[in-house]
């Protein structure tokens, strides 16, 4: 049911900064925003170039944000990757945003994730520790880095319970 609208009053211009001005978008889904509203691809086109050259889109910008406001959250590279590539940014410009979080950074994001996943839980269980892998992985980190975090977290519920 993908229905055009009659076209609006307002310029496409002017529909696109009021957009933008509640929210961020990627120049695709602006793009796609527009012409849902009614607008032909002429005039959505114009709009989004119109605000690319003037600096108010900015794809790079927003994949770079969108990537250190989802990896706090505990997202993984794969899952962001793929959230990206379907807002409609550019491979590369995905890949930049994505090498802007260090290692160091998605290890300890997931290592607090899996410390929270199995608080209160049987470590030693490995119906538990099937689904911490699965949790992690379905999260976006791959699989060495769900490993390490895994034998690193284990290793040290261990050792706290035997300490006490």
């Amino acid at each position: 049911m993908n229905q055009r609208r009659n076209k609006p009053k307002s310029s496409a211009r002017s529909y696109a900064l009021w957009l933008l001005g509640r929210q961020s978008y990627t120049a695709a889904r602006l793009r796609e925003r527009l012409l849902r509203r009614g607008y032909n691809e002429e005039e959505a086109d114009d709009a989004v170039a119109y605000l690319l050259e003037i600096k108010y889109l900015d794809d790079a910008a927003y994949a770079t944000g969108f990537v250190v406001d989802r990896s706090l959250a505990g997202h993984g590279p794969r899952k962001l990757r793929w959230e990206l590539k379907n807002r409609g940014v550019d491979s590369n410009v995905i890949e930049d945003a994505i090498a802007k979080v260090s290692p160091e950074t998605q290890f300890a994001q997931a290592e607090r994730l899996a410390q929270r996943r199995l608080r209160g839980k049987a470590v030693d269980d490995p119906k538990v520790i099937a689904g911490l892998y699965r949790y992690l992985l379905q999260r976006g980190y791959d699989y060495t880095l769900v490993d390490e975090v895994v034998q690193k977290v284990r290793y040290h519920l261990d050792r706290d319970v035997q300490n006490s």
